[in-house]
């Protein structure tokens, strides 16, 4: 998988003017699930230094003048200090709160390269190692559950070593791509016409990985 490139700064971006959203104003969000290649575990971080018992994927706002993968490598070094490199994306995941949609979560596999010492957020997050099934306890959220069950380390997955879009698992907050947000390359433009809109939703999510993949 070709890799983006992004700029490792000393500051974390602020404010979400430049965030994408959807038809609905729905906020569209990139992540990473940050994997240790040796030790098999997941790198989480603390929400903010007020919630420093809620353990989360690093993730942020995707804007305008970057690819979806782009946004979750920038937020994953804002945020958490790594840098390493996408292996896969995860899928886009539906966060909900008291009944309302939050947000769409873009989430990405990455394999861990370097965990460095100083980074943008430093003061604001606390970081831990966590094994699979350390993680699905600690984890504030379904969506991030769901994409921990969908990832490498879920020992079903490695059983049945079968392509990602072909895996069973059941996962509650999985959907198909919004139609009027375009996967990304680079900067954002007119949303395309939606073509998936009559495709099954497994099409739809298997249409998504191919795009992804190539960026």
């Amino acid at each position: 998988m070709e890799q983006p490139s992004i700029e490792y700064t000393k500051k974390a971006r602020h404010g979400h003017g430049n965030d994408v959203t959807d038809e609905h104003d729905i906020r569209q969000v990139a992540g990473c699930l940050p994997i240790h290649p040796i030790k098999k575990k997941f790198l989480l971080i603390t929400s903010s230094n007020k919630n420093n018992d809620h353990w989360v994927l690093p993730k942020g706002g995707w804007e305008v003048n970057e690819s979806q993968a782009q946004a979750a490598l920038r937020e994953t070094w804002e945020e958490a200090g790594i840098k390493g490199r996408i292996i896969r994306p995860l899928g886009v995941f539906e966060e909900v709160n008291k009944r309302q949609v939050k947000a769409h979560h873009w989430i990405y596999e990455m394999e861990i390269d370097e965990v460095c010492k100083k980074f943008p957020e430093k003061k604001k997050r606390e970081r831990r190692w966590y094994t699979y099934e350390e993680a699905l306890i600690v984890a504030k959220g379904q969506y991030m559950k769901d994409a921990m069950m969908l990832s490498s380390l879920n020992p079903a997955n490695q059983a049945k070593s079968v392509p990602h879009d072909q895996q069973q698992i059941h996962a509650t907050t999985i959907i198909a791509p919004p139609s009027s947000v375009p996967v990304s390359n680079g900067p954002t433009t007119s949303p395309p016409p939606d073509q998936n809109k009559q495709m099954p939703f497994s099409h739809r999510l298997k249409t998504l990985f191919k795009k992804t993949s190539s960026l």
